[in-house]
């Protein structure tokens, strides 16, 4: 019993094995065939691989390849370099754009999914390849990220394909373009409408929309024009005319006028059931083909109405034969009407005397296009009578026959009035002509009907270009408000109206004025139906007229207010300040050396340096504040919201620090520093005119004190000024009551011993005895003088007496003593005037020319040069000579000591005064006497007042001295008899 168990038990386990066996057998089997089918489905799809675009990748955690599937194509695109274990944009020679590479990153770091990053390589041969990786994550089986795996593919042939197309594109775009054409394409199922970039031009934009809605693009059509569009469009829908679209259209541009285009187009694509799914084509621009054909149009018609209503008979024949003929012809022929000579040959109608001459000019006329112009001929009637004409003819082809238009005009009882007409046609023409106007008409919406021959060159277009357009069309923006507003106040209601004034824009692109002038046009019923009227350019007026506003209220030179616009500013501001309990300042500023500027280098240096100011000035100011320039160097400055005099003072002070620095005019660098002074509202002045004055005051004030300072104004100032004016007054009178009377200053010649020296003549001085204050010296009477413009008479009065005592001398005085006379920049400047005066007063007073030396200073030879150099050369001519006064303390220079005809410099009394003590003055004095000996020239010195200064003068090569140390200027009566006593020896003057 127990053996049988134990066969059991192994007859069991046996059997178990074997279950064993057999299971594991077939379990391998089982696998075996996955192997095999895993190596065939991956044999597989490494062969399609290997001929597909595609190739396959992975990477690891890190995004290192580790893994990279693809054949031919992986390697054509990496070559060489090797791949596994970088990231696939950090390979060698691989390009990927920073925006995508960034993103890229974003998406990886969050482990998401990428397409389509787009990757490039050159190769060495200069081949560019470009391929596209899209990549998904890739987790493990507890979830861990294990890195990426994903797809490549090669789209180089794609991007030359779209590079190829974009090209034939910009190709297409620049035919159409150059064809003036632009292309579209409609996508029925959409709506859409592509259109080509010609639009932009065709609609007047800068940059037009690429894709529009059909129903938008519909809106841009001219109302008129929207049936006929859609009808065509629908017609090439249903099939009709092979399935084309043509249509001529208005569409609206962005200016707001309308241009002419042609639509042209077929379908190009259907579905599987024949619906249309787009059409294609392109739009032509025949704007001015159709305004030309509408200007064509109204022409003819004009003709066949004006034919048609001429007074003149209108006859077409054909080798003689009657075609046609106008109401007026059948009149003048007497026929019932004009179908009554309607195959009647011409030639009956001529009086048998000029038949001959008729056919002649009819064979002239048939033997080719031509014409014939007006000529007088007698003519007989269908009912006998005789008529004069005047005939014209003109021969043209017509569908290959060559007609022949005889117009004929009674003369008989018109010749008078066809005198009359022409007498008045030729006057209209001429004022028309000369007036420069146009005539026009226009319709109900004021677009421009009909216009004259002379609109284009009034405007520069054609009329083609302006029929059919309106006036506001050419308007400027915002010009036609300003027409509607003053059409609604002076033409109300559609009446006529007279010089309305705007602005049009001609072709060229400028502004130019019109003046218009209209009457309502009528219809049958009195309805209005437009206007018609005449337009003038008016540009050449309204410019004067603003120029003269701007002369009117500005300064020419420098563009600012002048003082009439200066003082409107002033009111405003002092009631803006009376209002607001506030102040304000007025400062007048007068340029420092201006006048040697002037004088020196000449009047455009000046009005360069005014403009140089009046910039720099203007610079400063703020919105509120006024700069004026009331004339000459003078400016005065309104500075509102003055909080304290402080403020005006700092204005002052900076002003002052803006002049300082050098300007810079016709190359040179010039410094000329201000004058201020300063009134302040309302402790000043309550009114421009006192404020002015005031402000004046202290200007003049500030100028006594030195220059280049400012004052303020202060109440005893009124008194300086009274006295200043009555100075001048009394300087005025002066004249008409001789107060003025000359002394006479010895000029000597070597040393003066013991209160005696050789003179050799004596320089004339002015002086004014006051009937209050005295004796007036030069210094306290000239400066005014020049300022007021009395120079000029103190001048003539000088040189007049000083003549006349010369002329008295010359019989009296021993010798040959000469006489000097100061000349002022007035006197010179008056050229020939001034040369005239004094010839004539040497021929008066029988004085010789060469015993009188006129004395210039520097300043004054310098102010107009060219001018001063003309009338010194022909003053020399009469034997005057001169001398430079005051040398050394202007603008020296040797240019004009060589070029004018100087005799003598004389040398300012400032260089002697410490010649015996100061090395500089020695040396100054030094140089002047070693350029006079090499110019040529006589060297005089002035201000001697001791022995030392004479010594020291004469030591250094002066010949000629006058001072103190000899005399003082004396009276004519005095210097007689210095010169007729012992305590003068005579001389006689030598030639230099």
């Amino acid at each position: 019993m127990f053996d049988l168990g134990l066969l059991d038990f192994a007859l069991l386990a046996a059997l178990s094995g074997g279950a064993v066996y057999l299971f594991m057998y077939l379990g391998a089997r089982r696998d075996l065939r996955r192997l095999k089918q895993s190596q065939h489905n991956e044999t597989r799809f490494r062969d399609l691989t290997s001929l597909s675009a595609d190739w396959f990748w992975e990477t690891d955690a890190d995004y290192r390849t580790t893994w990279i599937s693809g054949g031919s194509t992986v390697a054509v695109f990496f070559g060489d370099t090797p791949t596994y274990g970088k990231r696939i944009w950090e390979l060698p020679g691989i390009e990927v754009a920073p925006r995508a590479l960034e993103a890229l990153r974003e998406r990886l770091e969050a482990q998401q999914p990428f397409f389509d990053l787009e990757i490039g390589r050159t190769d060495k041969r200069g081949a560019r390849q470009i391929h596209i990786i899209s990549g998904q994550s890739r987790l493990g089986a507890g979830g861990a990220f294990l890195g990426y795996r994903g797809v490549g593919r090669d789209i180089t042939e794609q991007r030359h394909a779209e590079e190829a197309l974009s090209q034939a594109k910009e190709r297409l775009e620049l035919a159409l373009g150059g064809g003036n054409l632009a292309e579209w394409d409609y996508d029925l199922v959409s709506h859409e409408v592509y259109l080509g970039a010609g639009w932009a031009a065709f609609l007047g934009r800068e940059h037009a929309v690429s894709m529009t809605r059909d129903t938008d693009l519909l809106e841009l059509v001219h109302r008129e024009d929207r049936p006929a569009v859609v009808a065509s469009m629908t017609g090439a829908l249903k099939g009709k005319n092979n399935a084309t679209h043509t249509a001529d259209y208005r569409v609206q541009t962005e200016s707001g006028g309308w241009r002419w285009l042609r639509a042209a187009g077929q379908v190009t694509k259907r579905d599987a059931n024949g619906r249309v799914l787009r059409m294609s084509g392109t739009v032509a621009d025949i704007d001015d083909q159709r305004r030309a054909e509408e200007g064509l149009r109204e022409t003819e018609q004009r003709y066949r109405l004006l034919v048609e209503l001429a007074p003149d008979g209108v006859i077409v024949h054909c080798h003689g034969i009657i075609e046609y003929a106008n109401p007026a012809a059948a009149r003048l022929f007497g026929a019932t009407s004009p179908k009554g000579l309607v195959g009647l040959d011409l030639e009956e109608f001529a009086h048998p005397d000029e038949r001959e001459r008729i056919r002649e000019r009819l064979r002239h006329l048939e033997a080719g296009p031509g014409w014939l112009g007006f000529e007088q001929r007698h003519m007989t009637t269908l009912d006998g009578r005789e008529i004069v004409v005047d005939g014209a003819g003109v021969s043209f082809l017509e569908r290959g026959r060559l007609i022949v238009q005889s117009v004929f005009r009674d003369v008989t009882d018109q010749a008078r009035s066809r005198e009359a007409l022409a007498e008045r046609e030729q006057r209209f023409r001429d004022v028309a002509e000369a007036s420069g106007e146009f005539v026009w008409e226009c319709d109900r919406q004021w677009r421009f009907t009909y216009l004259s021959e002379r609109v284009e060159a009034v405007l520069g277009f054609t009329r083609a270009e302006i029929l059919g357009r309106r006036p506001q069309d050419f308007m400027p923006l915002g010009e036609e408000r300003t027409v509607e507003a003053w059409l609604s106040t002076h033409a109300a209601g559609g009446s006529a109206f007279r010089d309305l004034e705007h602005r049009s824009v001609t072709k060229s692109g400028a502004a130019i004025w019109l003046s218009v002038s209209a009457v309502p046009i009528r219809d049958a019923a009195g309805a209005a139906a437009g206007y018609r009227g005449t337009a003038a350019d008016v540009t050449a007026r309204k410019q004067a007229e603003a120029r003269i506003e701007f002369l009117a209220t500005r300064d020419v030179l420098t563009g600012l207010p002048n003082r009439m616009l200066m003082g409107d500013r002033v009111g405003q501001a002092i009631l803006a300040a009376a209002r607001g309990r506030s102040q304000l300042a007025l400062l007048c500023i007068d340029l420092d050396r201006f006048k040697l500027v002037n004088d020196s280098l000449g009047h455009p240096a000046g009005d360069a340096l005014l403009r140089a100011v009046a910039e720099r000035l203007g610079n400063t100011l703020r919105r509120e504040d006024t700069l004026a320039r009331l004339g000459g160097d003078e400016f005065v400055l309104l500075w509102n919201g003055l909080k304290s005099n402080e403020d005006a003072a700092a204005l002052a002070q900076r002003v002052h620090s803006i002049l300082t620095r050098p300007f810079t005019v016709e190359g040179r660098s010039l410094s000329v520093g201000a004058t201020i002074g300063i009134a302040i509202y309302p402790g000043d002045g309550r009114d421009f005119a006192e404020l002015l004055r005031n402000a004046d005051a202290a200007m003049y004030d500030a100028k006594e004190s030195g220059r280049g300072t400012f004052r303020f104004f202060s109440p005893q100032l009124h008194e300086r000024s009274a006295e200043r004016l009555r100075l001048e007054n009394e300087l005025r009178g002066a004249l008409a009551r001789s107060e003025l009377i000359l002394n006479w200053h010895p000029v000597l010649k070597g040393h003066a011993v013991r209160g005696s020296g050789e003179v050799v003549g004596a320089e004339a001085l002015v002086r004014w005895r006051h009937p209050e204050r005295g004796l007036l010296m030069p210094e306290e009477f000239v400066p005014l003088a020049e300022e007021s413009g009395l120079i000029r008479a103190v001048g003539e009065w000088t040189l007049e007496r000083a003549l006349s005592q010369i002329g008295a001398w010359q019989t009296r005085l021993p010798g040959e003593p000469w006489f000097a006379l100061n000349v002022s920049a007035p006197e010179l400047a008056q050229g020939d005037a001034y040369f005239e005066r004094l010839r004539s007063a040497l021929r008066e007073n029988r004085v010789d020319g060469s015993r009188i030396e006129l004395e210039v200073t520097e300043r004054v030879l310098m102010s107009h040069l060219a001018g001063n150099f003309e009338t010194l050369r022909r003053i020399g001519g009469l034997g005057v000579r001169f001398a430079v006064d005051d040398f050394g303390t202007g603008y020296s220079s040797l240019a004009y000591l060589r070029l004018l005809p100087v005799d003598k410099l004389k040398i300012d009394r400032s260089f002697l005064r410490a010649i015996d003590s100061q090395p500089a003055d020695e040396a100054i004095v030094r140089a002047i006497a070693a350029l006079a000996k090499t110019l040529g020239l006589s060297i005089a010195g002035e201000g001697v007042e001791n022995a030392a200064q004479l010594e020291r003068l004469l030591a250094l090569g002066c010949e000629e001295w006058q001072g103190h140390y000899f005399s003082a200027p004396l009276s004519a009566t005095d210097f007689e008899a210095v010169l007729t006593s012992g305590a003068g020896l005579r001389g006689t003057r030598k030639s230099s």
